[in-house]
């Protein structure tokens, strides 16, 4: 959740004495009562539903909000008030959680105070059923089942839908989905084999990786480990994959790993790491950033 913290202003800068003053300096956010400091920079409040209904302008935000979204009107409705330090200034915000009884569809929204409008929001939807999914995610998922037969045979046993809109625009929807041997999590089981992707609504892949059953390299163009894995960029994203080349090859001991970074020609796209096991065998891939890969030694 959005980190919180409001900033006030004193009386008047006549009646601020030089210890006042310094004391302010030192302490600049004021906190209303009942504000439980969470972290460095960030308070809340846990609000009742009767509190966030009489807040200004939150009726009419809501309002606009249950237009786009008629069915969460019934849905359950909980929120705080925060405060946080964002670029130095302080800001006040409620952030509530919509969600139906069965937990199933969610909303995160953020309302602003003091323009008294939703910011910003994440939707999402649990349990989402396998035959609800887009054709492009389908689609993305035959190409992984291409590659790997032994994936292709795995039962799905759960996918999850994401969506953001910041400042009034769409961010587009993400897809989360897990398949294993069982079809189901079994508590106690550590060794069952597993495969999980994240993908965007246009089938693009962010993220996979393989438990117990590494990508047969026989599947992947190259002599080496680094030239198959650029293979794999190619499988997944087309030509698009040209435009990366490979940076920093890294291996980790104990237990044994690697991983083979791939930066792109753009500044606007972002790195790729491709994960590789103790026999050299691919086993996943994620986008990243690059402030990560240099917090994780991978540049």
């Amino acid at each position: 959740m959005k980190k919180v913290v409001t900033a006030f202003l004193a009386a008047s800068l006549l009646a601020i004495t030089p210890a006042l003053a310094a004391e302010q300096e030192s302490n600049p956010i004021q906190q209303e009562e009942g504000m439980i400091e969470q972290e460095e920079g960030y308070w809340s409040k846990e609000l009742t539903v009767d509190e966030i209904m009489a807040q200004k302008g939150m009726k009419s935000a809501l309002e606009s909000f249950y237009d786009k979204f008629p069915q969460a009107k019934s849905y359950k409705i909980m929120g705080s008030k925060v405060q946080r330090v964002e670029n130095g200034e302080g800001v006040n915000e409620i952030s509530l959680l919509l969600r139906d009884e069965e937990y199933k569809e969610l909303f995160h929204l953020t309302f602003d105070i003091k323009i008294e409008k939703i910011t910003e929001y994440e939707h999402r939807v649990l349990d989402l059923p396998q035959s609800e999914l887009p054709e492009t995610v389908q689609a993305t998922l035959d190409k992984v089942y291409s590659l790997s037969l032994e994936a292709k045979n795995l039962k799905f046993y759960g996918a999850e839908m994401r969506s953001f809109n910041i400042k009034e625009k769409e961010q587009g929807k993400m897809y989360s989905l897990w398949f294993n041997e069982n079809g189901e999590i079994i508590e106690g089981e550590y060794n069952n084999k597993e495969f999980e992707i994240k993908l965007d609504e246009t089938g693009k892949v962010t993220y996979f990786k393989f438990e117990n059953i590494p990508l047969p390299l026989g599947n992947l163009e190259g002599n080496t480990k680094e030239e198959k894995a650029q293979d794999l960029l190619k499988q997944l994203y087309g030509e698009e994959a040209s435009e990366y080349k490979i940076k920093k090859v890294t291996v980790r001991e104990e237990p044994r790993k690697g991983f083979i970074v791939f930066m792109p020609t753009s500044s606007e796209k972002y790195p790729i790491v491709v994960d590789f096991n103790n026999k050299d065998e691919l086993n996943g891939l994620e986008v990243t950033t690059r402030d990560f890969l240099e917090f994780a030694g991978l540049l």
